[in-house]
């Protein structure tokens, strides 16, 4: 039995799951890219420094190199942040009345427990000093990590599973699907850890850009190759 002798119904359900699969995979590189580069649109390449500063960095330093930085009114004021961060983010330190007057011009709007504008965040104020150095703290806390791995990994194996043992049933080589899917599987899981021990070992940055773009373009390449080989003429089936 292989994917090429299903019924016409069953290879629609799957390239249209696929499809699904491939735009998801592309929207997320998209939305990735943005969110770390800070550009509004198109498809971005984040560099390795600035995966670095998002997960390496303390998420305010972080946001306002990516996300946020749209809604920082100069780059010196990042600077500024970043300094008094890797000082201490003491509220005693001189540093702290500019950083503070930073935020309230450039965070508070959205960042205040009765903000009314749309894009308000109102579970994460930036009112007070100890507001603000919740967000501090370099890389992702122990919190903070678990809540991540938890959604990453059950997200993407909740759909990789279907991917991998359609593309199991496939009739490329033996070898070739089992390179495919335990490459998926091992960089996806080498990835997310990566994460979690950047701030001790920043030269996981690195593990996080080649292993991140492996683990996208193996879901990519097995969706398209499950397409090709469910649609073209099916073998004989063997007695």
């Amino acid at each position: 039995m292989n994917i090429q002798h299903l019924n016409i119904q069953a290879k629609m359900a799957i390239t249209l799951f696929l499809g699904f699969v491939i735009v998801a995979t592309v929207s997320s590189v998209i939305l990735l890219g943005l969110a770390l580069t800070g550009e509004k649109s198109g498809l971005k390449i984040p560099t390795v420094g600035q995966i670095s500063k998002k997960y390496g960095t303390s998420m305010l330093v972080g946001s306002m190199h990516g996300s946020m930085k749209e809604f920082v009114s100069a780059l010196e004021d990042i600077e500024v942040v970043e300094q008094w961060v890797s000082e201490g983010a003491k509220q005693e330190h001189p540093l702290y009345k500019d950083v503070e007057t930073i935020i309230r011009y450039d965070c508070r709007n959205c960042h205040s427990r009765t903000s009314t504008m749309t894009r308000a965040i109102r579970s994460m104020p930036f009112e007070t000093y100890e507001d603000i150095v919740l967000y501090t703290e370099a890389g992702y806390s122990w919190k903070q990590m678990s809540k991540q791995a938890h959604i990453h990994m059950y997200g993407i194996a909740s759909f990789l599973i279907f991917v991998t043992l359609l593309f199991a049933y496939t009739t490329y080589k033996e070898w070739v699907r089992s390179a495919l899917i335990v490459l998926s599987f091992s960089a996806g899981f080498i990835d997310i850890f990566s994460w979690w021990f950047i701030k001790e070992i920043p030269a996981l940055a690195y593990a996080i850009y080649g292993f991140g773009s492996v683990m996208v373009g193996s879901i990519l390449l097995m969706s398209a190759l499950i397409l090709l080989d469910m649609w073209k003429l099916p073998r004989p089936l063997k007695e």
